[in-house]
């Protein structure tokens, strides 16, 4: 229990507000949580805390539907791998904490259920102000001017910059998880605002 809550705790303690070391804090995190990350995985943790869900939620059906069906993958995945998963339960986003992933193991293993996660994560896509695109280019330049003065060392992490940059200016801000962080942890979560998922899970 204290692994689930660890992490949310300390983003939590961060604050709203960034500080100059926030950004190397919330990398630091992420490549001692994850360490096979990759740039584009930093990428997706920055964007989701500043730009919130990143797939638009046509309708709750559609979302329901797709909850179902990820929930049934993952159980099949926990079956298959002994009930091990290799996520964690709670993990704050970026610099600011705006945003929680939440790994669906809090579903299958009973602790809410899933319509009223489902409510949650429908709720919390448009809980906040969210940075503009213009405004997120702005901040990913600053993160990635911290990537490559102090985080070079990240595979390919010159090549997947430039490939970023390329996307951005085409004007494709989503990303996926790199293969190497999908094969390492085969991530299955949603993002709850952060007071949504406080009020939710009592933290």
């Amino acid at each position: 229990m204290k692994r689930r809550f660890l992490l949310l705790a300390a983003a939590l303690a961060l604050g709203a507000c960034s500080r100059p070391s926030a950004v190397r804090d919330a990398i630091d995190r992420q490549l001692q949580t994850y360490p096979e990350s990759r740039v584009q995985d930093i990428y997706k943790n920055f964007c989701q805390d500043k730009l919130g869900p990143e797939h638009l939620i046509p309708d709750a059906a559609s979302a329901r539907a797709y909850l179902r069906s990820e929930l049934d993958q993952y159980r099949e995945e926990l079956e298959a791998s002994g009930g091990a998963s290799a996520g964690v339960t709670f993990y704050p986003l970026g610099d600011e904490g705006n945003y929680v992933r939440v790994d669906l193991s809090v579903v299958l293993d009973g602790t809410v259920d899933a319509e009223t996660f489902l409510d949650a994560f429908v709720r919390g896509a448009n809980a906040r102000r969210q940075m503009t695109t213009e405004e997120w280019t702005r901040k990913w330049q600053e993160i990635a001017a911290v990537l490559r003065r102090d985080y070079s060392g990240i595979p390919d992490c010159e090549r997947d910059l430039a490939r970023i940059d390329s996307l951005m200016a085409q004007g494709n801000y989503i990303l996926h998880h790199s293969p190497e962080f999908g094969e390492a942890y085969k991530p299955h979560y949603r993002i709850l605002e952060r007071g949504i998922c406080r009020s939710l899970f009592g933290q």
